[in-house]
Protein backbone atom coordinates (compact mmCIF):
# COMPACT_ATOMS: atom_id res chain seq x y z
CA UNK A 1 0.00 0.00 0.00
CA UNK A 2 1.18 3.46 -0.84
CA UNK A 3 2.67 5.00 2.29
CA UNK A 4 1.13 8.40 1.47
CA UNK A 5 -2.40 6.98 1.53
CA UNK A 6 -2.06 5.16 4.87
CA UNK A 7 -2.26 8.24 7.14
CA UNK A 8 -5.34 9.44 5.26
CA UNK A 9 -7.11 6.10 5.76
CA UNK A 10 -6.28 6.15 9.45
CA UNK A 11 -7.91 9.57 9.78
CA UNK A 12 -10.94 8.45 7.79
CA UNK A 13 -11.51 5.25 9.78
CA UNK A 14 -13.40 6.81 12.75
CA UNK A 15 -15.83 8.55 10.45
CA UNK A 16 -16.46 5.38 8.46
CA UNK A 17 -17.05 3.38 11.65
CA UNK A 18 -20.10 5.55 12.41
CA UNK A 19 -21.89 4.01 9.43
CA UNK A 20 -25.44 5.25 9.06
CA UNK A 21 -25.30 6.74 12.56
CA UNK A 22 -25.20 10.54 12.53
CA UNK A 23 -22.00 12.06 13.82
CA UNK A 24 -21.96 14.19 17.00
CA UNK A 25 -20.40 16.94 14.92
CA UNK A 26 -22.93 16.85 12.10
CA UNK A 27 -26.27 16.18 13.87
CA UNK A 28 -28.81 18.96 14.42
CA UNK A 29 -28.20 20.32 17.94
CA UNK A 30 -31.95 20.88 18.46
CA UNK A 31 -32.94 17.25 17.83
CA UNK A 32 -31.33 15.80 20.93
CA UNK A 33 -32.17 17.40 24.30
CA UNK A 34 -29.33 15.50 25.98
CA UNK A 35 -26.71 16.83 23.60
CA UNK A 36 -24.30 19.34 25.06
CA UNK A 37 -22.88 22.31 23.19
CA UNK A 38 -19.45 22.45 24.82
CA UNK A 39 -18.85 18.82 25.72
CA UNK A 40 -19.02 15.50 23.98
CA UNK A 41 -22.58 14.78 24.95
CA UNK A 42 -22.09 11.89 27.32
CA UNK A 43 -25.49 11.17 28.81
CA UNK A 44 -25.43 11.30 32.59
CA UNK A 45 -27.14 8.47 34.41
CA UNK A 46 -30.61 9.33 35.72
CA UNK A 47 -29.98 9.51 39.43
CA UNK A 48 -33.32 9.48 41.29
CA UNK A 49 -33.14 11.69 44.32
CA UNK A 50 -34.85 10.71 47.55
CA UNK A 51 -37.95 12.98 47.76
CA UNK A 52 -37.20 13.68 51.42
CA UNK A 53 -33.97 15.37 50.32
CA UNK A 54 -35.78 18.04 48.29
CA UNK A 55 -35.35 21.49 49.77
CA UNK A 56 -37.89 23.51 47.78
CA UNK A 57 -41.53 23.15 46.81
CA UNK A 58 -40.58 23.61 43.17
CA UNK A 59 -38.29 20.56 43.27
CA UNK A 60 -40.98 18.46 44.91
CA UNK A 61 -43.67 19.54 42.42
CA UNK A 62 -41.36 18.94 39.46
CA UNK A 63 -40.48 15.43 40.62
CA UNK A 64 -44.12 14.62 41.37
CA UNK A 65 -45.23 15.75 37.91
CA UNK A 66 -42.43 13.78 36.28
CA UNK A 67 -43.37 10.59 38.11
CA UNK A 68 -47.05 11.13 37.35
CA UNK A 69 -46.33 11.53 33.65
CA UNK A 70 -44.33 8.31 33.63
CA UNK A 71 -47.02 6.42 35.56
CA UNK A 72 -49.81 7.61 33.26
CA UNK A 73 -47.96 6.68 30.08
CA UNK A 74 -46.62 3.41 31.49
CA UNK A 75 -48.71 2.32 34.51
CA UNK A 76 -46.50 -0.45 35.79
CA UNK A 77 -46.49 -1.31 39.46
CA UNK A 78 -43.04 0.19 39.96
CA UNK A 79 -44.00 3.46 38.23
CA UNK A 80 -47.20 3.74 40.23
CA UNK A 81 -45.37 3.02 43.48
CA UNK A 82 -42.83 5.71 42.62
CA UNK A 83 -45.59 8.27 42.16
CA UNK A 84 -47.50 7.12 45.26
CA UNK A 85 -44.34 7.55 47.30
CA UNK A 86 -43.97 11.21 46.44
CA UNK A 87 -47.72 11.85 46.57
CA UNK A 88 -47.83 10.46 50.11
CA UNK A 89 -44.97 12.73 51.08
CA UNK A 90 -46.81 15.78 49.72
CA UNK A 91 -49.97 14.82 51.64
CA UNK A 92 -47.94 14.51 54.84
CA UNK A 93 -46.39 17.93 54.31
CA UNK A 94 -49.82 19.41 53.55
CA UNK A 95 -51.20 17.96 56.80
CA UNK A 96 -48.27 19.30 58.78
CA UNK A 97 -48.68 22.73 57.22
CA UNK A 98 -52.42 22.83 57.97
CA UNK A 99 -51.86 21.83 61.59
CA UNK A 100 -49.13 24.41 62.14
CA UNK A 101 -51.32 27.03 60.41
CA UNK A 102 -54.12 26.45 62.93
CA UNK A 103 -51.77 26.46 65.90
CA UNK A 104 -50.21 29.72 64.72
CA UNK A 105 -53.63 31.34 64.33
CA UNK A 106 -54.61 30.26 67.83
CA UNK A 107 -51.48 31.90 69.21
CA UNK A 108 -51.94 35.03 67.05
CA UNK A 109 -55.70 35.85 67.12
CA UNK A 110 -55.12 39.18 65.40
CA UNK A 111 -54.76 37.22 62.14
CA UNK A 112 -57.75 34.94 62.78
CA UNK A 113 -60.91 36.04 60.93
CA UNK A 114 -63.11 33.68 62.97
CA UNK A 115 -62.32 35.54 66.19
CA UNK A 116 -64.70 38.38 65.26
CA UNK A 117 -66.72 36.28 62.80
CA UNK A 118 -67.21 33.03 64.74
CA UNK A 119 -68.41 29.86 63.05
CA UNK A 120 -70.38 28.71 66.10
CA UNK A 121 -74.11 28.81 65.32
CA UNK A 122 -75.16 30.23 68.71
CA UNK A 123 -72.63 33.07 68.33
CA UNK A 124 -73.84 33.89 64.82
CA UNK A 125 -77.45 34.06 66.03
CA UNK A 126 -76.46 36.39 68.89
CA UNK A 127 -74.46 38.64 66.55
CA UNK A 128 -77.35 38.83 64.07
CA UNK A 129 -79.73 39.85 66.87
CA UNK A 130 -77.22 42.47 67.99
CA UNK A 131 -76.82 43.80 64.44
CA UNK A 132 -80.60 44.01 64.03
CA UNK A 133 -80.95 45.97 67.27
CA UNK A 134 -78.14 48.30 66.25
CA UNK A 135 -79.78 48.86 62.86
CA UNK A 136 -83.04 49.88 64.52
CA UNK A 137 -81.21 52.33 66.79
CA UNK A 138 -79.39 53.92 63.83
CA UNK A 139 -82.63 54.29 61.85
CA UNK A 140 -84.30 56.03 64.80
CA UNK A 141 -81.36 58.43 65.07
CA UNK A 142 -81.53 59.00 61.32
CA UNK A 143 -85.22 59.89 61.48
CA UNK A 144 -84.37 63.00 63.50
CA UNK A 145 -81.65 64.09 61.07
CA UNK A 146 -82.97 63.31 57.60
CA UNK A 147 -85.95 62.24 55.53
CA UNK A 148 -86.75 60.66 52.19
CA UNK A 149 -87.75 62.34 48.96
CA UNK A 150 -89.20 59.86 46.46
CA UNK A 151 -89.67 60.61 42.79
CA UNK A 152 -92.71 58.80 41.37
CA UNK A 153 -94.92 58.91 38.30
CA UNK A 154 -98.30 57.52 37.24
CA UNK A 155 -98.26 54.20 35.38
CA UNK A 156 -95.03 53.11 37.06
CA UNK A 157 -95.35 49.50 38.27
CA UNK A 158 -92.33 49.76 40.58
CA UNK A 159 -93.84 52.90 42.15
CA UNK A 160 -96.99 50.93 42.98
CA UNK A 161 -94.94 48.10 44.48
CA UNK A 162 -92.82 50.41 46.64
CA UNK A 163 -95.70 52.41 48.14
CA UNK A 164 -96.47 49.84 50.90
CA UNK A 165 -92.74 49.33 51.53
CA UNK A 166 -92.26 53.04 52.25
CA UNK A 167 -95.35 53.06 54.47
CA UNK A 168 -93.97 50.13 56.47
CA UNK A 169 -90.58 51.88 56.76
CA UNK A 170 -92.24 54.98 58.16
CA UNK A 171 -94.22 52.96 60.69
CA UNK A 172 -91.16 51.07 61.96
CA UNK A 173 -88.56 53.84 61.97
CA UNK A 174 -90.42 57.16 62.05
CA UNK A 175 -88.53 58.41 58.98
CA UNK A 176 -90.62 60.97 57.09
CA UNK A 177 -91.10 60.59 53.33
CA UNK A 178 -92.20 63.08 50.71
CA UNK A 179 -93.31 61.88 47.28
CA UNK A 180 -92.73 64.08 44.22
CA UNK A 181 -94.64 63.41 41.02
CA UNK A 182 -92.17 64.27 38.27
CA UNK A 183 -94.90 64.69 35.63
CA UNK A 184 -97.49 66.34 37.83
CA UNK A 185 -99.87 63.39 37.61
CA UNK A 186 -100.77 61.72 40.90
CA UNK A 187 -101.24 57.95 41.15
CA UNK A 188 -103.65 56.35 43.58
CA UNK A 189 -100.79 54.69 45.48
CA UNK A 190 -99.21 58.08 46.22
CA UNK A 191 -102.19 60.35 46.92
CA UNK A 192 -100.06 62.85 48.80
CA UNK A 193 -97.47 63.30 46.06
CA UNK A 194 -96.47 66.92 45.35
CA UNK A 195 -95.78 68.36 41.89
CA UNK A 196 -92.20 69.01 40.85
CA UNK A 197 -91.37 72.63 41.63
CA UNK A 198 -87.69 72.38 40.76
CA UNK A 199 -86.81 69.99 43.54
CA UNK A 200 -85.82 67.23 41.10
CA UNK A 201 -83.09 69.39 39.59
CA UNK A 202 -81.89 70.41 43.05
CA UNK A 203 -81.75 66.80 44.20
CA UNK A 204 -79.62 65.88 41.19
CA UNK A 205 -77.32 68.82 41.87
CA UNK A 206 -76.87 68.01 45.55
CA UNK A 207 -76.40 64.27 45.04
CA UNK A 208 -74.45 64.35 41.80
CA UNK A 209 -76.70 61.51 40.60
CA UNK A 210 -79.17 61.33 37.74
CA UNK A 211 -82.00 58.83 38.38
CA UNK A 212 -83.08 56.75 35.40
CA UNK A 213 -85.80 54.57 36.95
CA UNK A 214 -88.69 55.44 39.27
CA UNK A 215 -89.24 55.37 42.08
CA UNK A 216 -85.97 57.15 42.85
CA UNK A 217 -85.37 57.41 46.60
CA UNK A 218 -83.18 60.21 47.95
CA UNK A 219 -81.97 60.57 51.53
CA UNK A 220 -82.01 64.30 52.32
CA UNK A 221 -80.83 66.05 55.49
CA UNK A 222 -83.33 68.28 57.24
CA UNK A 223 -81.38 71.44 56.30
CA UNK A 224 -81.68 70.52 52.64
CA UNK A 225 -77.93 70.83 52.08
CA UNK A 226 -77.12 67.18 51.34
CA UNK A 227 -78.84 64.51 49.30
CA UNK A 228 -77.92 60.93 48.38
CA UNK A 229 -79.63 58.73 45.82
CA UNK A 230 -79.85 55.42 47.72
CA UNK A 231 -82.27 53.36 45.64
CA UNK A 232 -84.00 53.13 42.27
CA UNK A 233 -86.76 50.77 41.28
CA UNK A 234 -88.10 48.07 43.58
CA UNK A 235 -86.27 46.58 46.58
CA UNK A 236 -87.20 44.89 49.83
CA UNK A 237 -87.75 46.68 53.11
CA UNK A 238 -84.62 45.14 54.65
CA UNK A 239 -82.48 46.13 51.67
CA UNK A 240 -83.79 49.68 51.93
CA UNK A 241 -83.00 49.74 55.67
CA UNK A 242 -79.48 48.47 55.03
CA UNK A 243 -78.86 51.21 52.46
CA UNK A 244 -80.18 53.87 54.82
CA UNK A 245 -77.89 52.64 57.61
CA UNK A 246 -74.91 52.63 55.26
CA UNK A 247 -75.66 56.11 53.95
CA UNK A 248 -76.22 57.48 57.47
CA UNK A 249 -72.56 57.29 58.44
CA UNK A 250 -73.64 56.11 61.91
CA UNK A 251 -72.46 52.53 61.57
CA UNK A 252 -69.96 51.13 64.02
CA UNK A 253 -67.17 48.66 63.30
CA UNK A 254 -68.20 45.04 62.85
CA UNK A 255 -68.97 43.25 66.12
CA UNK A 256 -67.91 46.34 68.08
CA UNK A 257 -69.18 44.88 71.36
CA UNK A 258 -66.48 42.21 71.38
CA UNK A 259 -64.12 43.10 74.21
CA UNK A 260 -60.35 42.88 73.88
CA UNK A 261 -57.77 42.37 76.57
CA UNK A 262 -55.82 45.43 77.67
CA UNK A 263 -52.18 45.55 76.64
CA UNK A 264 -50.23 43.68 79.30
Amino acid sequence: MNKTILPFLLLLAPALSLGAEESFWTEDVWKNPDRGFLFYGEKKPDESKDPKEFETVEELKFEAQKRLNVAVMNPTESNLKAYLEINTLMLEKSTQFAQRWKETLWANPGFDHTVVHPNANFAQVALKDEAKSEKEDILKQLSSRAGLVILVQAGCSFCSLMAPVIQRLQQETGIEALAISIKGDVSSEWPGAKPNNGIVKRLMTLSGSVPTVTPAIFLVDRQGKEAHLIASGALSLEDLKDRLVQASGLTRSTNSTIQTLPRL
